[in-house]
């Protein structure tokens, strides 16, 4: 255990087995007590430590149950997004580790503590600790590989790198099959990767999965975030009632259990099915109830303010769309929403009839649409695709128009290349 401590601890500052074994002993002998095929004299570690800057003659190698059930639980506070729970768990845990550096349970504390970073911060895992993470990886048990398939993944949709994602969720799933484990939050993820390449056959397929394993602990937050997922693909395949019969479902069979956010969702995504439907009163209703809820999510307050905005467009209400458009042009301003820009900047053109002009035609062509296909906003990057056809068509330029109808036909293959 020592030789895993030494080799994880000499790759994370980057040192070869030559800058450490200088002066101590030979780089052989260093290799076989990181291989803990040796054990070394008291003295060796001493100096190997002093080294490191670590302290290695009197480490406690017990693997400790009742550590590593602390270890447990802090990692469900984080997926349960249990914020005083979390901290109470991390602080339990940084205090215990003080004097037990078993290597197995020091693993676990490493990517626990990641994944604890990234739910209250909200961000993709710093560099420095995904270095150490897979540092680690290699010497690690099964388990610690779960774990790190799981996290990284989870950095990996924060970065929108849904093609690592994918991967990463794929081999946590593979592992836990090996180990006696039933995460739900495995099949939960790879629902919401799969949506996000707008694969919603696979998606649908693990946000059932993951709804069953959420009913049976009874987790209503991600019961309510997996039906969501479901209703979005249906709404995506053009299953309008069908998506629709699952939000209202939600909406009534957890409505004591759902937060105010989780009920700003539900509504919002109702709105959206009922544009699809083209019924915009009954859209504009659940749009405005999804409004009235504060949140802290820029780009839910924007992506609301612009179905708003479309709804009054598409029901003949101009004066109330332009007061939309203002309020979200200055929201996605505000947080620098690249995808509310475009999407206010577009319909702003449709509703001063200017669409056919050339400045709009090339903004379109030049900075909207590979904007859209670089975000990974495929549905987004289709529909105007379709519309920047369309204007080529009325413009009679015929041969472009084409050319563009056909990308809009193969998108899924443009996004496939892309993503997968």
């Amino acid at each position: 255990m020592k030789g895993s401590l030494i080799k994880q601890h000499r790759k994370f500052k980057n040192m070869t087995l030559e800058d450490l074994a200088s002066g101590i002993c030979s780089v052989s002998y260093l290799s076989k007590i990181e291989h803990n095929t040796i054990n070394a004299s008291d003295e060796i570690y001493r100096l190997l430590g002093e080294r490191l800057k670590i302290k290695l003659t009197d480490i406690n190698q017990d693997f400790d149950e009742q550590m590593y059930q602390d270890l447990l639980d802090w990692h469900e506070a984080a997926q349960m997004r249990d914020f005083p729970l979390m901290r109470e768990l991390y602080e339990k845990c940084q205090l215990a580790f003080e004097d037990n550096k078993n290597i197995n349970l020091v693993n676990l504390f490493k990517i626990i503590e990641a994944r604890h970073l990234m739910t209250f911060e909200k961000k993709p895992i710093q560099q420095e600790i995904l270095k150490k993470l897979n540092d680690t990886f290699h010497d690690a048990s099964n388990e610690f590989q779960f774990f790190y398939y799981k996290t990284v993944g989870v950095h990996h949709l924060f970065s929108s790198n849904l093609r690592e994602a994918l991967h990463h969720f794929l081999e946590a799933k593979r592992i836990m099959g090996l180990l006696p484990l039933d995460d739900a939050e495995v099949p939960f993820h790879l629902a919401l990767a799969y949506s996000k390449t707008r694969s919603f056959v696979e998606s649908t397929h693990y946000a059932f999965l993951a709804l069953e394993g959420y009913k049976s602990t009874l987790y209503y937050s991600r019961m309510v975030d997996s039906y969501i997922i479901i209703a979005i693909n249906y709404n995506s395949l053009g299953a309008h009632l069908i998506a629709e019969e699952y939000l209202l479902k939600v909406l009534k069979v957890a409505k004591y259990h759902l937060s105010s956010i989780e009920k700003r969702r539900i509504y919002h995504n109702l709105g959206i099915n009922y544009i699809n439907q083209e019924k915009y009163d009954e859209a504009f209703d659940f749009l405005k109830k999804a409004y009235v809820i504060d949140t802290e999510e820029s780009m839910f307050t924007s992506s609301t303010i612009y179905l708003l905005a479309l709804t009054c467009y598409h029901s003949g209400d101009i004066s109330l769309c332009w007061e939309y458009i203002k309020v979200g042009e200055k929201e996605s301003e505000k947080h620098d929403l690249i995808k509310y820009k475009h999407k206010f900047h577009i319909l702003r053109h449709m509703i001063s009839d200017s669409t056919l002009n050339e400045d709009f035609i090339k903004t379109l062509e030049n900075e909207i649409i590979p904007s859209f296909r670089k975000l990974n906003e495929y549905k987004d990057y289709k529909e105007f695709v379709e519309m920047l056809g369309n204007l080529y068509y009325e413009k009679r330029m015929y041969k472009k128009a084409a050319m563009y109808y056909k990308e809009a036909n193969n998108y899924k293959e443009t996004q496939k290349k892309d993503l997968l």
